[in-house]
Parts: structure tokens; sequence; C-alpha cells
């Protein structure tokens, strides 16, 4: 008898399989996966500087739900790509961490 397919997470940022206490970014084309705070923040912060990256890309409302599970749901990538960075620097005094609305 065959085993049903494993769907593999793979990271947006390092393509490696990403463990199930990953980050997920949720938008309303889908979700992206990555392994770790420095895998997310690099991702967002590249994306949100790239100057060939239409304005309308970056104003897309996204969802991230954190490794502990809480959800943040975000204006848009800038806001997400800030406060990725906060989070990755462990920048609890940063004014970036409040960015977002806490879900969860």
């Amino acid at each position: 008898m065959t085993q049903p397919a494993h769907k593999r997470r793979i990271c947006s940022y390092d393509m490696a399989e990403v463990p199930a206490e990953g980050y997920v970014l949720a938008e309303e084309q889908g979700e992206m996966y990555f392994c770790n705070a420095r895998c997310l923040c690099l991702w967002a912060v590249h994306f949100v500087t790239n100057p060939r990256r239409a304005a309308e890309q970056k104003r897309i409302v996204c969802e991230l739900t954190m490794p502990s599970g809480e959800r943040r749901k975000f204006t848009d990538f800038m806001e997400a790509a800030q406060w990725s960075a906060a989070n990755a620097l462990q920048g609890d005094s940063n004014p970036w961490f409040e960015n977002g609305i806490k879900l969860t």
C-alpha cells in the first residue's frame, strides 16, 4: 500500500526543510515558511528593499505565526520586515517590536 504524500515545508530564504517550530508568513496568495528568525528577517528586509519590486507587492496585508503559536497581523510587508528585524536582533526595547496586531 502506498503511503500518503508528505508535504514538506521549505524555507523561503535558505531552501532547507522547516521544522514544525518554524515561522509561517501568510498572505492572500499563500504561505511562506522560515526556519528561524534570521531567515525571516533576511527574506523580509530583502523583499521590501528590492528596487525592482512593485510598490503594490509591498503593501499586501500579511499574518505571521511564530514557533510559540503567537500570531501577528501586519498592514504591509514593510511593517513585517521592521518587526522581524527587531525580533531577530532581540530588540525588546526597539519600537518596531510593537509593529502589527497581536492576534493570539
